[in-house]
């Protein structure tokens, strides 16, 4: 009985670990493009690129909204701005200037103006993961995260400030504007990532994640459960 108990706890122990990865939301993991593909999209002239993808698996609400501005070229013509989405190249999105050039990149995920209604209660963090990030003349990217239930907003925004592959993270506890939401009925969510001169980056995910100690305290509950019945056991 002791053994069967035991094994019971592992059990929902390991279905618990099992259910906090499934708790993620995928707010974009960059594994699926329009078609025909819209991609790659290179301005050299002071101007902006507006695309709309829909019908797409692993973005959240099934469509991705993008505008791709160059907004200071030194040589027009000759600086430029590139994005691109490659879902066949370690699925990213990937963005480069010359050393001439800034631009920025907003995407924009509502269902393609339906409303998400996704339910990001649960959700404690949405992370940003960088494969890639060159740090180009020591100045660092700027991101923008913002959450929408249809009456309010809630924004936060983070720096990259050092070179290499990192994860950007963005708490729920520091958004301006979190309290007045409706975490279980978020219609948008928009990332605008804001580089200087001659930047470089991948991005490689968009995740939201929820709060850590909700699975730990579940854990110990239940393990504390199984050790409580064994001792019962054992004093009889």
């Amino acid at each position: 009985m002791i053994f069967m108990r035991r094994t019971l706890a592992v059990s929902v122990l390991a279905g618990l670990v099992a259910g906090s990865a499934s708790a993620d939301i995928i707010i974009d993991d960059f594994s699926s493009v329009g078609n025909p593909t819209p991609w790659p999209v290179l301005i050299n002239t002071i101007s902006s690129v507006d695309v709309l993808e829909t019908g797409l698996t692993g973005v959240i609400g099934g469509a991705r909204y993008s505008t791709v501005r160059a907004t200071f070229l030194e040589e027009p013509g000759l600086d430029f701005v590139q994005a691109a989405i490659v879902p066949n190249f370690g699925m990213i999105l990937d963005y480069s200037s010359t050393s001439g050039a800034i631009g920025d990149w907003n995407l924009q995920y509502d269902a393609n103006g339906a409303g998400l209604n996704a339910n990001f209660s649960t959700i404690n963090d949405i992370v940003l993961d960088f494969s890639r990030f060159d740090f180009a003349n020591s100045q660092p990217l700027p991101v923008l995260v913002t959450l929408f239930d249809g009456a309010n907003f809630a924004t936060l925004s983070r720096s990259l400030t050092v070179p290499g592959p990192q994860g950007l993270h963005f708490e729920f506890a520091d958004f301006a504007g979190i309290g007045s939401l409706d975490l279980a009925s978020i219609q948008s969510v928009g990332v605008f990532l804001d580089p200087a001169l001659a930047a470089d980056f991948r991005l490689s995910g968009i995740t939201g994640v929820p709060a850590p100690g909700s699975l730990a305290l579940l854990a110990v509950g239940s393990l504390a459960l199984a050790g409580g019945r064994r001792r019962r056991d054992s004093a009889v």
